[in-house]
């Protein structure tokens, strides 16, 4: 302190306070009668009145000599500063009174004063008593001197803004809050922004956030950045319950619970001596909920203090608690979307997202450190027909139970991802990855998907095609290993399906191929390489054409013609069967409407449907369209619906049938025979014809069973209403025994080979098929 050394000033005589009234006698403003030869301000004669108005002022009114000692204050100063009154403060400076950091300020401010003569209005002031307890002042600071204009000390006036300034950190502090949330901020930064917010708010309160566990049983530590370390660990994780302090009951009952004295109270039984460890008196608790109602936590207040909380800081405690809701809910929602983003929805199992990032870091650390990675990829076997057959609920059901499958026999819980529909991948991380350490996994694997799954009453049997690609034998990047794997998969599927194999290098080139020809597929259909031809089928009594099946054909543009069986399977795991169907639909209609104006037979078209076609929702709108768009009669289309197709779903089945015969159309069973069914559960799809698959029919002219299946096929058709037509008849002989067994309607290389429509209009149309020849039969 820079004070000069000397007795404390004696308190003198205000000028002016003389009982003179003249105008001439009174002080100017700021200044005194300086009567003593030591330059202090002589008030002596002003008697009790001047320090009682002063007392009853509220703001802080005081004089300070030109040492910064005090000379005159009101009561309330002296309260504020801890003295029972005024007197005890004079002669005191702000060292005596306040720490040296605050005192310094104060007193740089008054030097700057009294060497300049200028005053300081109006600014803000920030002290911090002893006790702890806090103020903002705005404080006026002048300079007080004699009628000669010396200056001789410092007149202060402050007044208290202590709450409004409190008011406006609180605005200030929800805002940095909110922002806080709402540009994602870790949770234990927005949980302590909000507890220091209310902290700074009071004196002497300690601010505590717990949250609910998942189980909605334990409590755990959210911030308490002012309590002491030992006591939030004793805390995390205390489960709630009637009788758990304030924290633990507020949120088993989902009210606020109030303690004013924890050494006292019974809810506080079990803690008293961790609250007295960590010098804890009171506390008051309030729970926060969710929006449905639920409780996500409790916000405290500790005091060290016996008190309860008063109006306003429960008022304020609400505040917190509404952003402590908003704060947790939100981050609680981020990170629901996060989750999402990164898993099945289904199976909670990581997806392709989640895959890629692992996969990434973890050749990142094989590469490193010199370890190797497996990569196996699971693709179940024909499972469209479990969704087809049974819907996608149940389908869904055993797709749970597959991948809890696949998380047991996986070492670590992240390291099975579903890729999408039917297809999981697996990560296999070891120290030593080889493929002959790989095989007994892999056996376990194949052995526990193909275990019998029970669902609803219903008892299913699912195989998977795993493929296995290694690093870094088989790829050093995660694009070629997942390549890689996909191929083996594949390969697993032509072997037969239900086995593994491991990647080797002639598998990429079938792979490409297939992409390659996926990829031409979608051109080809876009640029109309797809063609018809159409194969007669006729009335074997009388030589009559009767109709004719249309057949597909890619006239590819390097490959020259191709047949279904080389591009549909390709197409039937992709959204291309529809778009080729549609096509197919439409032409097969405008060509049958076409060769029918030629003559007054009516002479229906087969078009063959695909499982993928025949259940999508708006498949019979589909089929009126194109009946539409042609103005081909709705009888003289018949679509032909595989038998394993027609039993997969018999309830869906047989409403889109229904559905169908109610536009007209004819249906027929394709390849029947080759199914499961019986003749017997026919009855319930409106059917109009069978067609007995080729099979039956190449070994009919020679001795074998093949006859007797073809005949009570035909024979228990004929007796439930229904057409039958035979497929593949490629002999005198085979047309012959037909005839005999009482089938009338055949197709086949006998007949005709599949043709184009200007062949099909030249040559059948006219005619009549030549005489039956039955020699060298």
């Amino acid at each position: 302190m820079s004070e000069e050394n000397g007795p404390p000033p004696h308190v003198g005589e205000l000028a002016g306070a003389t009982g003179s009234n003249t105008s001439e006698q009174r002080p100017k403003a700021s200044s005194f009668d300086y009567e003593q030869a030591n330059g202090v301000p002589n008030i002596d004669k002003s008697g009790a009145w001047l320090q009682s108005i002063a007392d009853d002022i509220a703001d802080y009114i005081y004089l300070k000599d030109s040492n910064s000692r005090f000379v005159f204050a009101n009561a309330i100063i002296a309260r504020d500063f801890g003295y029972s009154s005024p007197a005890e403060l004079f002669g005191k400076t702000d060292h005596d009174v306040f720490s040296n950091e605050v005192a310094d300020g104060f007193l740089n401010d008054e030097r700057e004063i009294l060497s300049t003569g200028e005053a300081k209005v109006d600014y803000e002031e920030f002290v911090k008593y002893e006790n702890g307890i806090y103020r903002w002042l705005s404080t006026s600071k002048f300079p007080l001197k004699t009628p000669e204009g010396k200056i001789v000390g410092i007149l202060g006036l402050a007044r208290d803004i202590t709450e409004r300034k409190k008011l406006e950190t609180l605005r200030v502090g929800q805002t940095r809050v909110l922002e806080m949330i709402a540009k994602g901020a870790k949770e234990t930064e927005v949980l302590e922004g909000i507890a220091q917010l209310i902290e700074e708010h009071f004196d002497g309160v300690l601010g505590s956030i717990l949250l609910l566990d998942s189980s909605g049983k334990h409590l755990l530590m959210g911030a308490a950045p002012s309590l002491p370390g030992f006591y939030n660990e004793a805390v995390h994780g205390i489960e709630i319950g009637p009788e758990v302090g304030s924290c633990g009951t507020a949120a088993f009952l989902g009210k606020s619970v109030v303690v004013s004295d924890i050494q006292t109270n019974k809810l506080w039984a079990k803690y008293t001596e961790l609250a007295a460890a960590a010098d804890l008196r009171s506390c008051w608790s309030t729970p926060f909920f969710s929006k449905t109602g639920h409780v996500l936590g409790t916000f405290a207040l500790y005091n060290r203090q016996v008190r309860e909380p008063s109006p306003k800081e429960r008022r304020l405690v609400e505040e917190a608690t509404r952003l402590a809701s908003i704060a947790i809910e939100k981050m609680r929602a981020d990170r629901e979307v996060l989750h999402l983003a990164h898993h099945d929805m289904l199976t909670a199992l990581p997806n392709r997202l989640k895959f890629k990032e692992k996969l990434d870091s973890l050749l990142v650390r094989c590469r490193n450190k010199n370890e190797q990675l497996a990569l196996v990829f699971v693709d179940l076997d024909q499972f469209k027909v479990v969704n087809d057959s049974f819907g996608h609920s149940i389908g869904d059901e055993v797709l749970k139970i597959i991948a809890k499958r696949l998380k047991t026999l996986s070492s670590k819980t992240d390291s099975v991802f579903r890729f999408g529909g039917d297809e999981f991948v697996i990560l296999v991380e070891n120290e030593s990855v080889n493929k002959d350490a790989l095989v007994p996994f892999l056996v376990d694997l194949r052995k526990s998907l193909s275990e019998a799954i029970l669902v609803h009453g219903r008892t299913f049997h699912v195989t998977a095609s795993l493929g296995v690609a290694c690093f870094p034998d088989d790829g050093t990047d995660a694009e070629t290993l997942v390549g890689r794997a996909d191929s083996a998969m594949y390969k697993a599927k032509d072997a037969g399906r239900d086995v593994f194999k491991f990647y080797i290098p002639s598998m990429s080139q079938g792979l490409a191929q297939r992409l390659t020809l996926l990829e031409e597929m979608r051109v080809g259909l876009e640029t109309g390489e797809f063609r018809l031809v159409y194969q007669p089928q006729l009335d074997i009594v009388d030589g009559q054409m009767i109709g004719a099946e249309a057949l597909v054909r890619w006239e590819h543009p390097y490959l020259g013609t191709l047949l279904p069986g080389r591009f549909i399977p390709l197409m039937e795991d992709t959204d291309l069967i529809c778009q080729l169907g549609d096509w197919v639909l439409s032409q097969a209609c405008r060509d049958a409407k076409n060769w029918n104006e030629l003559s007054d037979d009516d002479r229906p078209v087969g078009v063959n449907v695909s499982a993928r076609q025949f259940s999508d929702d708006d498949f019979v709108c589909r089929v009126n369209k194109a009946l539409s768009e042609s103005g081909l009669r709705p009888d003289l289309l018949e679509l032909e619906i595989t038998e394993s197709l027609l039993f997969r779903n018999k309830d869906q089945a047989a409403e889109v049938m229904s559905e169908l015969r109610d536009l007209g159309v004819q249906l027929a069973i394709d390849d029947f025979g080759t199914g499961y069914s019986s003749l017997s559960r026919l009855r319930s799809f409106p059917l109009t014809r069978l067609k007995i698959d080729k099979s039956f029919i190449s070994d009919l002219d020679r001795e074998s069973g093949d006859q007797c299946i073809a005949q009570a096929i035909i024979s228990l058709g004929n007796d439930l209403g229904l057409r039958v037509i035979a497929e593949g008849v490629e002999t005198v002989a085979q047309q012959k025994i037909l005839m005999e067994m009482g089938c009338r309607e055949a197709q086949g290389f006998h007949f005709g080979r599949p043709m184009k429509l200007s062949d099909l209009k030249a040559n059948y149309l006219p005619k009549s098929m030549p005489p039956l020849a039955t020699s060298g039969v």
